[in-house]
């Protein structure tokens, strides 16, 4: 958690990730603007399904970086 007071407003952490899981309480739109876990969870469904881990041609993130940073801009942080 980088803004806002979390779950429990005590220790500033928010959402569970679980083995696979992955749960959060936020308004706005969470995988495009963290590219690196869209990545992830797309990885870890290719191995649930074939057993491994596939490797992938990375593709240019600069948009989604451009879209972290303007929410991170947005929060004030």
């Amino acid at each position: 958690m980088v803004k806002g007071h979390g779950n429990n407003g005590g220790d500033g952490l928010e959402g569970i990730w679980r083995d696979n899981m992955v749960g959060t309480y936020l308004h706005g739109p969470l995988l495009p603007k963290n590219a690196w876990l869209a990545d992830l969870l797309i990885e870890l469904a290719l191995e649930r399904r074939y057993g491994e881990r596939p490797a992938l041609e990375p593709l240019p993130d600069d948009l989604e970086r451009a879209a972290h940073a303007g929410a991170r801009a947005a929060a004030g942080v």
